[in-house]
């Protein structure tokens, strides 16, 4: 994986044909210039998205990291692939398919504690040897306050699960930031995906503010006859469920990309609601069968 630099600020090209500038003219072309934020790119992933132009003035960007765990236990590989793609100074991480071993701290938690940061986690369903399974959110910030968020429940004939969303509130040095991480059901449809959004975006709008949804939206590209047979390519609910969102206010943070090798299906996504993004990228993981997904806003 390489890096680039890019500039948020470009210099008007009749700048140098001018005559001459004033002192303050060159000190702001000077600071043009040096702004520069740093965007991963991955070949895997063909993405190197561009940036917004960031506003004078605003408050300090901050750097969210979603990736599906893939029920990984060993803590030392996660912390280490973590860092490797420079993920270990992130401000959020929101990870899903958290294992907690009964009796022991959740995978999150461990893997707060290597970083340094708080952690909230909350189980979704249990699996075999003694196991639960769920959702961990992870911040340089306090935590404010953090519940479980129940969510649409459907019989899928078998491997019906309990579905949640792990609402929490980070007190931020720019005021309150609600982070919901989420895992969908897989063999469902479009309709009924969104029905399972919907009981996120009713808790948003009771309480207005900036928020993201972020996590693993199991959005695929087949129609599913009665929750078992898969038709493929019949779906399209990766773009019903982008149009659904932005209807009430909520804008993906990715134009495209795929966040899974198997057909290049894209599973994972961040929503933005009062968020600019400045730069945004999505990393292959050795840890998972998942990508990480890496956003930079304002």
């Amino acid at each position: 994986m390489g890096a680039s630099l890019r500039p948020i600020c470009q210099i008007d090209r009749g700048t140098r044909h001018s005559k001459g500038m004033s002192r303050a003219q060159v000190r702001a072309v000077v600071l043009a210039l040096i702004v520069v934020v740093t965007v991963s790119w991955s070949p895997e992933s063909g993405l190197a998205q561009d940036m917004a132009a960031a506003a004078p003035g605003s408050a300090s960007p901050l750097t969210v990291v979603s990736l599906n765990l893939e029920m990984r236990e060993d803590v030392g590989r996660i912390v280490n692939g973590i860092r490797e793609i420079g993920a270990d100074a992130a401000d959020v991480l929101v990870l899903q398919e958290v294992v907690q071993v009964e009796g022991a701290p959740d995978i999150g938690s461990q893997i707060a504690g290597s970083l340094g940061l708080d952690a909230a986690y909350q189980s979704s369903f249990k699996i075999d040897g003694g196991r639960n399974v769920g959702l961990a959110t992870l911040s340089r910030f306090p935590i404010a306050h953090s519940r479980a968020l129940p969510l649409k429940r459907f019989s899928l004939i078998f491997r019906s699960r309990e579905r949640s969303a792990l609402a929490v509130t980070l007190d931020t040095p720019s005021g309150p930031l609600t982070t919901y991480n989420v895992h969908l059901d897989t063999r469902i449809n479009g309709g009924d995906r969104v029905d399972q959004v919907a009981d996120i975006v009713k808790d948003m709008e009771a309480a207005p503010g900036r928020a993201l949804v972020a996590g693993d939206f199991n959005t695929n590209e087949n129609l599913w006859l009665f929750h078992t047979i898969p038709l493929p390519f019949l779906g399209r609910q990766g773009s019903g469920l982008e149009r659904y969102m932005a209807s009430h206010g909520l804008r993906s943070a990715f134009e495209r990309g795929a966040t899974h090798d198997t057909l290049r299906m894209r599973l994972d996504w961040m929503f933005l609601r009062d968020l600019q993004p400045i730069a945004r990228a999505i990393h292959p993981m050795d840890i998972s069968d998942h990508h990480a997904l890496v956003v930079t806003m304002r």
